[in-house]
């Protein structure tokens, strides 16, 4: 199995497989593919986990790229502009994602909902799940934007926030906190709420918040196109 990352501001993941080698991508995420790769929805936790994905807002089947036959090739992209992220994980090793950062992984790692606790609900509009991947293999990220990569040794918190948040290595500790200004809040445009990360180990994030993406364009259409009275 062979990948490589195509393009600039809006980026195309090619997948290249064997044959009997299979990948799985979230839903929607098809760009194309040779005739030798067969493709069926599949379900991640049975059909308990496809409810919990479905109502917290996620995509409730999965799709399984198989190459038939003869290898092939697939290539899935994300829905906004953005980059695509290669994290190679090894036996045993876990990397966890916000929802909808998750493009793809082989079908070799394991894939886990993850509800998040009440007072994480509040992940910045990151989802009211994440989504943990235990290796070996590859999980592909799609992000929002640019990527920026901390690599936290231990010694230092570093505070996010949450929309901006892609993946972070499992070992770290996470926990969801008020600003520490209210004011700054209401009236800094900041947000009610940071992520705090301490430990050793990796966070990656979003440029630019999709969720703040959406709601800018969603206000900008409705500037420019009135509801008619």
């Amino acid at each position: 199995m062979e990948y490589k990352i195509i393009g600039n501001s809006m980026q195309v993941l090619n997948v290249s497989l064997d044959e009997g080698e299979s990948i799985l991508s979230d839903s929607g995420k098809l760009v194309s593919k040779t005739e030798t790769i067969q493709m069926a929805p599949h379900l991640v936790g049975g059909l308990v986990g496809a409810i919990e994905r479905k109502v917290t807002g996620a995509t409730a089947m999965l799709t399984i790229f198989s190459a038939k036959g003869d290898k092939g090739m697939v290539s899935v992209s994300g829905v906004m502009p953005g980059k695509i992220r290669c994290i190679t994980l090894a036996e045993g090793e876990q990397f966890v994602t916000e929802d909808h950062a998750f493009l793809a992984c082989d079908s070799t790692v394991q894939y886990k909902i993850e509800p998040v606790g009440i007072g994480a609900a509040f992940f910045g509009g990151a989802g009211l799940i994440l989504q943990r991947f235990v290796g070996p293999g590859n999980v592909y990220m799609h992000v929002v934007g640019d990527t920026i990569e901390y690599d936290l040794d231990g010694t230092a918190a570093l505070e996010v926030d949450p929309g901006h948040i892609a993946g972070f290595d499992a070992n770290l500790q996470y926990r969801i906190r008020f600003v520490d200004n209210i004011r700054t809040a209401m009236f800094g445009g900041v947000g009610l709420f940071l992520a705090k990360f301490t430990g050793k180990g990796k966070v990656i994030l979003h440029t630019v918040s999709r969720f703040k993406l959406t709601s800018e364009v969603y206000l900008e259409g409705r500037q420019e196109n009135p509801p008619k009275k």
